[in-house]
Parts: structure tokens; sequence; C-alpha cells
């Protein structure tokens, strides 16, 4: 019996034990607090003010931006649609008359490529 006392008690001093305050260095210091639109702002905090229709809004910091179609240079645009639906004689595509006679200019226009970043890439040794 005095054995389950003791067990008890230890469990109950566990559950309890989260409970206890932090020590004042793991708390933050630090009071800022953004205000949006005319909100008053406690005295013994640092209030950032914001406009009234950024209430409801993710704060920039916290947003995600991917780089979406919009995003992708004229340049790229132009060179990807080269090679849609490109077919036939110096394509390099199975379907067609012919199409793997492209095969060798796109493999030598892949390797100046990588030779070209390969140049670019390289440190400038004085």
């Amino acid at each position: 019996m005095s054995m389950r006392k003791y067990l008890m008690a230890g469990a109950a001093l566990c559950l309890f034990a989260g409970l206890a305050p932090q020590p004042a260095q793991a708390q933050r210091g630090e009071r800022i607090l953004r205000i949006f639109g005319e909100d008053k702002c406690p005295a013994d905090t640092i209030c950032v003010r914001a406009p009234e229709n950024d209430r409801y809004r993710i704060p920039k910091e916290l947003r995600q931006v991917t780089p979406g179609p919009e995003d992708v240079s004229w340049a790229q645009r132009a060179q990807s649609m080269e090679y849609v639906g490109r077919t036939g004689t110096e394509s390099c595509s199975p379907v067609g008359a012919g199409g793997w006679t492209g095969c060798y200019n796109k493999l030598v226009a892949e390797a100046r490529a990588q030779r070209r970043m390969d140049a670019e890439n390289q440190p400038v040794i004085p």
C-alpha cells in the first residue's frame, strides 16, 4: 500500500513539474505589438502601427512567394516555345521521319552551354 502512495505522489509531482514558471532568461523580454488602424497601444509595449486593410493579411515575413509562370523572362519563354511541337528533321524527336538528325545538334548545344557555365563559375586565379 505504501508503494502505491509513493508512485501516485511521484506521478503527481511529474505532472506539476511542467507547470513551474520559466526562468527570466528563457522568457522573451521584448514586447512588440502590431496595431492596426486606430487601435489603442498598451503602455508597457512597443507598438508598430499598420494600416487597417492589413489586419487580416498574412504578414510579409510569413508569406512564401513561389515563382510562377509570370516571373519567367521573355527570353526563356521564347526558348521554350522553340521546342514545343517540334517534330521531324533536325528535331531530335522519336516522332517523324529524320527526327534523329537533330540529336547531334542538341548534344553540341548542351555541351557549349555547359562549357560556358563552367567558364563563368571558374575562380579567377591572379
